[in-house]
């Protein structure tokens, strides 16, 4: 086994997770990232695996930090997210349902941590997240409040968010394409 610890970015899922958000050119393509590992913990919820629970902690964890409730030490914001987790309303109540089943007692992470003599440690630091999310949805007026989509209906929920991608993509595009005209124009 790989790296292990307690808090949210202490293993080597969440390590190549992040390399992930770092590699990805804009920032919209990060929250696309930190949603998708939400989704992926709710279409394999009824036999969740260690691996998905982990990033999606860790994802939990950037949406927290991103909206101003880092762990204590850590920097708030490192991906530029803030205003792409306030434009996806649900993101902190994704998080906060894909954390919570990423610690109940059939995820894999659970049954491995429960071997564990740091379990202790390992709930309290999910209980901290937790309450960091809460307080950043209070502090933006967000509702943590997310019902997970049943089995089955995951691809309509991943087919508007690949929509809400593109579209996002086309504005980026569009903003680019009026700052290069600004540039040529002097500003005019």
């Amino acid at each position: 086994m790989g790296t292990w610890g307690v808090h949210s970015f202490d293993n080597d899922s969440a390590a190549d997770f992040l390399a992930e958000l770092a590699d990805a050119a804009q920032p919209y393509e990060r929250a696309e990232a930190v949603r998708a590992a939400f989704d992926a913990v709710f279409a394999d919820a009824h036999d969740l695996d260690a691996d998905l629970a982990s990033v999606a902690i860790a994802g939990a964890d950037v949406v927290a930090a991103a909206l101003g409730q880092p762990k204590a030490g850590d920097e708030a914001d490192p991906y530029e997210l803030k205003e792409s987790f306030r434009f996806y309303e649900d993101s902190v109540g994704k998080a906060v349902a894909a954390l919570r089943l990423s610690i109940a007692e059939n995820s894999e992470l659970f049954e491995l941590w429960s071997e564990s003599d740091e379990i202790d440690d390992w709930r309290a630091s999910v209980g901290d997240l937790e309450a960091r999310l809460l307080g950043a949805a209070k502090a933006h007026d967000l509702n943590p409040a997310f019902e997970p989509p049943a089995p089955g209906e995951l691809s309509d929920a991943a087919e508007r968010s690949e929509l809400h991608q593109i579209s996002l993509s086309i504005i980026e595009e569009f903003r680019s394409e009026l700052e290069n005209l600004a540039d040529r124009n002097k500003g005019d």
